[in-house]
């Protein structure tokens, strides 16, 4: 009598599958874009795949492409729902690609929907659509890939590994998006319509919420992200460190940064802010046309001169942000953190272009490979 009182007991106790969806039930979106639409309106596009069974091995995958102009993403989720079977679940979406045009209104109202549905995909990936439309690059067929999600996914999981890109999702988004002291900046792609590619084309700049049109080319992104403090497993830069050669290529040198190190320190004096920015790297020489790197002061002389040119190049990039007026090394954050009454005498949008910020680069050469 007591097993079954306890087995009575535990059934009661039990949710069961209440909150279970059958895959057989819905359409999963794996890749979404936004463009703009008419009288202030939006383009949704999404990419659906679905699978016909075979009765002989596997079954054959289409991929259906489809867009709709809407007042809110909700309000387009809702027409599409009205144009396929089953029901439309983006839980699953990899990628969300934005309009250039669109991006530079305030992004925040595209994404709202997606941080207020518990089932949302907050690992997904948000990126820019440079000189063309979401739609487009979400309609991209390519020989390579046969999802466009997994196609554009890859790509950029690539550039963070390469040290092009922060690889930034929509949850670590969120915190950018609502506090004020700290931009940030989204991966631009580009479709190559001569050989059906798409390619990274940049980090897009952003000031509070929108996209600024302003970006950082993607020969400067990986000391974009050094700046910032930020690594992939492979962060490599090649650097023109003489111009004593004929032959162009002599004058270049190729190195992998092995260790950064980032240190930012601000001097607030009144109004009066001074911030310096020092990068210590370590770093492998891994090719050197040129050769003779065994010669007596040969690989201090490229230190040096590679330190020097580094320097010049984050000078130029600390005036593209300020230019954009687009404070990505969260200066804000910091003198808002530290200095809150000087804050709040800040107009930060107009002070922070003004601001005083001085790069320096220290490069120490630990390894330059098996040949001298």
């Amino acid at each position: 009598m007591k097993r079954w009182l306890v087995a009575v007991v535990c059934l009661m106790m039990l949710t069961g599958c209440w909150d279970e969806r059958q895959f057989k039930n819905i359409k999963l979106v794996l890749s979404m874009g936004y463009d703009v639409g008419e009288d202030g309106g939006i383009i949704q596009t999404v990419s659906i795949p679905s699978v016909r069974r075979s009765v002989e091995g596997p079954g054959e995958e289409k991929i259906q492409v489809i867009s709709t102009p809407a007042h809110t993403p909700r309000d387009a989720r809702d027409k599409l729902d009205q144009m396929i079977s089953e029901t439309y679940d983006p839980s699953k979406v990899k990628v969300i690609v934005l309009g250039e045009e669109l991006a530079k209104n305030d992004i925040y109202p595209l994404l709202d929907e997606l941080y207020r549905n518990p089932n949302s995909n907050l690992n997904a990936y948000l990126a820019i659509a440079e000189e063309g439309t979401a739609k487009d690059v979400i309609a991209t067929r390519n020989l390579s890939e046969n999802r466009i999600s997994q196609y554009v996914a890859g790509l950029l999981e690539a550039a963070v590994y390469s040290t092009h890109s922060t690889g930034e999702n929509l949850q670590l988004l969120c915190a950018e998006l609502v506090e004020p002291g700290i931009d940030f900046s989204v991966p631009m792609i580009k479709i190559d319509e001569e050989k059906q590619m798409i390619t990274f084309s940049g980090m897009g700049l952003f000031n509070d919420k929108k996209f600024t049109g302003e970006k950082i080319a993607p020969e400067q992104s990986t000391l974009y992200m050094l700046l910032q403090g930020k690594m992939g497993k492979v962060a490599r830069m090649t650097a023109k460190v003489s111009d004593k050669h004929e032959e162009e290529i002599l004058n270049y040198v190729t190195v992998n940064v092995m260790n950064n190190n980032k240190d930012l320190k601000l001097e607030v004096k009144g109004n009066e802010i001074t911030a310096q920015l020092k990068l210590k790297m370590k770093v492998r020489i891994v090719e050197y046309p040129s050769d003779h790197l065994y010669v007596k002061g040969k690989i201090e002389g490229i230190r040096k001169n590679l330190s020097e040119v580094l320097t010049a190049e984050s000078e130029k990039i600390i005036g593209q942000i300020q230019e954009a007026n687009s404070d990505v090394l969260g200066i804000g954050r910091r003198i808002k953190g530290f200095h809150p009454k000087v804050w709040k005498e800040l107009d930060w949008n107009e002070e922070y272009p003004e601001i005083t910020i001085k790069p320096k680069v220290e490069v120490e050469i630990l390894q330059h490979g098996i040949t001298n």
